[in-house]
């Protein structure tokens, strides 16, 4: 391992990820006396409702995610390439368009519905608050399971499929995978708890258009909004902080074990399965999902951006996009702009990271550390940037561009790395140990024996950088340089009225979101690694 480019990518860590939390801490060890009614009943309240959204989010997130991997990855259901592209996009949507696009979608099909039978109207509190919120949630972060599930269903040897085929047909292959892929999806459920509880703009915006629905997010911002105390912000944010460490730490000792996988040292790839008479009810089923996931959020945004119910016309929708890109064309070119810069500064410092997880002996300890800039709530990672570089002699950088950028590498650099760091532990160190006794030093060893093997998790881990911050609003809408992003302009607007220039502000954010991973499959032809 070369050490000076350890030490710089150490140093990145400390400086963007860890230095936030090590500010608030302090603050926190400063002020013990911000922890006073840490558990009174209203705070659990908001632990009781924070806990049901993460569990309710991840519990969707498995019943769709586990059939929806398995399917596409390892069937003959007619188009599963297909569908398990377009199963991704809600995951690169982000959250709070899914939830301006379904909120209203869902409120006019009770109201359709109470019109054929009135006793329909008594579901009209399923489109507001608790429900709603963990629909969407959930909805966004199936396909984290879908993929995991994917992955785990590939890596089956196909001797083990072909025995219990023999035994007992579909119906015995499949009960022999579940057990297999299980592991992979409870860590996917994991990391979609994890989102779920740490998303602020959802639950914000379910509740401005429905019953209120607070969760700890909600509450850390309103802490420093209404008192501005850095350690008071700290303070509510701890049982969500314990929270997600509850679910991150399994996760990551199942990666650790490598639970995720089952090649065997001889592995056999496996062949697809043949449905038979179930390839029908299979392919109804991605349709819907693929439907509920992609065609009706996007849809509806194109419905409102064309004038909706009122009078939908193609020129009214090209008069909404035009709008929307002569008012916030310098708010995408800045989010554009800051997704490039982030992606492109994390990627390489990611590989070193992961590399030194996946090879040293205090990789573990590392790994832990790379992984806390995402145990915390993104709003409080935002205040711990805030508290860190807004002084007298840092306000240049503090007001800048930079400080966005440095913020969202941070915040996102866990991602990468351990995208990183599973690719190193598949790779033979062989491979090394051979350039070792050519003399190749350790750094000329990174770029010319493990980075090109390494290249289409590389290139996933740039794209999943580039996607979350893209989307990312929580980290950023307390930081008056971030207020600049499409993202921002997004939150504003939709909190002041729904009109064809929000549906098409949303429908541009996701058409510059989804370009990356659609350009490296056309052009490059080869899979993105985009799980650790």
């Amino acid at each position: 391992m070369s050490r000076p480019l350890l030490l710089l990518a150490l140093a990145a860590l400390l400086v963007a990820g860890l230095g936030p939390l090590l500010v608030m801490s302090a603050r926190l060890a400063a002020d013990p006396e911000a922890t006073a009614g840490l558990l009174d009943g209203r705070t659990l309240d908001l632990l009781g409702r924070t806990l049901t959204l993460g569990l309710g989010a991840a519990a969707i997130a498995l019943l769709v995610g586990v059939p929806f991997g398995l399917l596409t990855a390892r069937t003959n259901v007619p188009g599963a390439r297909l569908w398990g592209v377009l199963g991704l996009v809600p995951l690169i949507l982000p959250p709070l368009i899914l939830a301006v696009a379904w909120t209203p979608v869902a409120s006019e099909m009770v109201r359709m519905g109470s019109e054929l039978s009135p006793r329909l109207q008594g579901l009209a509190w399923l489109t507001r608050g608790a429900p709603m919120t963990v629909f969407v949630m959930g909805l966004g972060t199936f396909p984290i399971v879908a993929l995991f599930v994917g992955k785990a269903a590939r890596r089956i040897d196909a001797r083990r499929e072909e025995a219990a085929e023999l035994v007992g047909g579909l119906g015995t292959v499949l009960r022999m995978q579940l057990p297999l892929v299980m592991p992979a999806a409870a860590c996917a459920a994991c990391f979609a708890f994890v989102f779920a509880i740490n998303d602020f703009a959802v639950p914000d915006y379910v509740s401005s258009v429905g019953r209120k629905f607070n969760v700890y997010a909600d509450e850390v911002f309103a802490s420093w909004q209404v008192d501005r105390k850095d350690a008071q912000a700290v303070a509510t944010a701890l049982p969500l902080v314990a929270l997600t460490l509850l679910a991150l730490l399994p996760a990551l000792a199942m990666r650790r074990r490598g639970a995720l996988a089952t090649v065997d040292s001889d592995f056999v790839a496996p062949a697809p399965l043949r449905l038979g008479r179930w390839r029908l009810p299979a392919l109804l089923f991605c349709l819907a999902v693929v439907a509920v996931g992609v065609a009706v959020p996007l849809g509806r945004l194109l419905f409102e951006a064309g004038g909706g119910r009122i009078a939908w016309q193609v020129d009214k929708l090209q008069a909404a996009f035009g709008k929307a890109i002569r008012q916030c064309r310098e708010s995408l070119l800045a989010s554009l702009g800051y997704s490039l810069a982030v992606a492109s500064a994390v990627t390489p410092v990611a590989f070193v990271l992961g590399y030194a997880i996946a090879r040293a002996r205090w990789g573990r300890l590392l790994e832990v550390a790379c992984v806390l800039p995402i145990a915390v709530p993104a709003m409080l990672f935002g205040i711990g940037n805030i508290v860190l570089w807004n002084n007298d002699w840092t306000y240049g950088f503090y007001a800048s561009g930079g400080l966005v950028v440095l913020m969202l590498a941070g915040r996102f650099l866990a991602f990468p790395t351990l995208i990183g760091a599973g690719a190193v532990a598949s790779l033979d160190p062989r491979l090394e140990e051979a350039a070792a006794l050519a003399r190749v030093r350790p750094a000329q060893r990174l770029a010319r024996v493990v980075a090109p093997n390494l290249m289409p998790s590389l290139a996933g881990g740039w794209v999943m950088v580039f996607v979350l911050a893209m989307r990312e609003l929580d980290a950023a809408i307390l930081v008056p340089a971030a207020n600049r992003t499409a993202m921002f302009r997004l939150f504003n607007a939709v909190h002041f009225g729904r009109d064809d220039f929000v549906a098409a502000l949303a429908l541009l954010i996701v058409f510059v979101t989804v370009v990356p991973g659609l350009l490296w499959t056309l052009l490059a032809g080869r899979r993105l690694e985009v799980l650790p």
